[in-house]
């Protein structure tokens, strides 16, 4: 029994190790594309305000993509268990009914935002002026968005099952192509003097996120795993229970998560005004840089984790999490060093279009980094145990005192940097339980295994 438990860990850590290594080459890339793509919004726009509704837009549509019941999730969890099942047919019959469970959702919510859009003031809602950014155009493009939005519901799908396969690199260099298209399409138009257009934009994004999941899509079900192609006819009620089950804790989770992390840039928007949200995306694209590797290294653990729970291997698990934590502590050291040549990333990032540093908001944006590195640390390995309910509870908490909280620092610091003490004072408690009880459960575990 040893022996096979030796076996399995060194398959198991070479799988998350060659994730790892993978996810951080192609993230690299696409950080390093990340440098240019901001300036070239700012020479696609020429505008701050409207650029800042852009980016708003984009961050409350990623709202919706929190609608499809946690399903994405609960997918990715049930699939690896099925794919150990007896029974050839129980991964197909997971993936074919999450499919037609995430159909109906989409196409819910496409018919219901074009019913409202002929009534909705999207200016209102968006905080800018028709002087600025035409109605028609704004409807328009919004329309757009919230179509692409809905397809991404239908084919990220075929992300959790990739998650699931142990190929966690694949959804990254997914997005690496996505910003590649969105940075070609900015550049070429600014070159040929058809920048500014919002609506082609609109239509630039929903080609660029989409069309790559879609070539994905087919290749994985027609060539690389074709026994988990989706069929109507495998549809079970069952499956999509058993599915939206855990998906229900997940679609909460993301909820709460929703409200305290993609609501920042629209409560910038909402209390300071459109053209903070620019300098806020600045300071923030950098100081999630750090943050988003770490994230992209605890991805491949959530899936290596439930894998680990079915083969009942805590031991390695617990050796995984004090490796990551070790490598989570030095991402958030980091988030500090890069303070200090601060100034001359954003000069050298932005050329002319580069701020000022202000050296305490850089502080507290480091913090805010800080603790989102160690949130995807622990929550990786709570979301694959599919032990939620702490997780549910002060995520809650969180939401609830985060907005008013948000309000009330704003109008006292009129800072954007609100937002950020927002969400750090709304993670802590959730940090500091779910720590200690991860820690205190893989003690116990390990110590199960080794008695028996």
């Amino acid at each position: 029994m040893e022996r096979r438990i030796i076996r399995i860990s060194d398959k198991n850590t070479k799988s998350v190790v060659m994730n790892i290594v993978y996810s951080f080459g192609i993230k690299g890339l696409s950080m390093f594309i990340g440098l240019f793509t901001t300036p070239a919004y700012i020479r696609y726009f020429h505008n701050n305000e409207i650029m800042g509704v852009w980016f708003t837009i984009l961050s409350v549509l990623a709202w919706i993509l929190n609608c499809d019941m946690g399903i994405g999730n609960g997918l990715r969890n049930k699939l690896v268990g099925a794919m150990e099942s007896s029974d050839p047919e129980d991964g197909k019959k997971y993936v074919s009914s999450a499919y037609i469970f995430s159909f109906a959702v989409a196409a819910i919510i496409i018919a219901v935002v074009v019913i409202l859009s002929g009534i909705v003031n999207w200016n209102t809602i968006f905080n800018i002026n028709v002087e600025i950014l035409d109605k028609e155009i704004l409807t328009t493009a919004v329309i757009i968005l919230i179509i692409s939005i809905c397809l991404q519901l239908i084919l990220r799908l075929i992300t959790s099952i990739l998650y699931a396969l142990q190929k966690a690199f694949v959804p990254s260099l997914l997005n690496l192509i996505t910003n590649v298209m969105m940075l070609a399409f900015t550049t070429i138009a600014t070159a040929f003097g058809v920048n500014g257009s919002f609506i082609n934009m609109a239509w630039a994004y929903m080609i660029a996120v989409n069309l790559p999941l879609i070539i994905t899509t087919l290749y994985v079900f027609g060539i690389s795993n074709p026994e988990l192609c989706p069929s109507i006819k495998l549809y079970a009620h069952k499956y999509a229970v058993s599915t939206l089950k855990i998906g229900g804790a997940f679609l909460w989770i993301q909820l709460m998560a929703m409200v305290l992390n993609s609501t920042n840039s629209y409560l910038v928007t909402l209390f300071l005004g459109n053209a903070a949200v620019v300098d806020f995306n600045i300071y923030f694209k950098i100081f999630t840089m750090i943050g988003t590797l770490v994230t992209l290294g605890s991805t491949p653990i959530w899936s290596a984790a439930t894998k680990a729970q079915v083969e009942n291997n805590y031991k390695w698990l617990y050796s995984l999490f004090k490796k990551f934590s070790a490598l989570s502590f030095l991402g958030i050291l980091g988030e500090f060093v890069l303070i200090i040549p601060l100034q001359f990333v954003f000069d050298l990032w932005l050329g002319d279009s580069a701020i000022p540093v202000n050296y305490m908001n850089a502080f507290i944006f480091a913090v805010f980094g800080a603790v989102m590195i160690w949130s995807s640390s622990i929550t990786c390995f709570v979301n694959g145990l599919g032990e939620l309910k702490l997780q549910a509870i002060f995520l809650t908490i969180g939401a609830v005192i985060d907005i008013p909280l948000t309000y009330v620092l704003a109008k006292i610091t009129n800072n954007y940097t609100s937002v950020c003490l927002a969400n750090i004072i709304a993670f802590l408690p959730y940090l500091t339980v779910q720590t200690v009880w991860l820690i205190r459960y893989l003690k116990i575990k390990v110590k199960e295994q080794e008695e028996k």
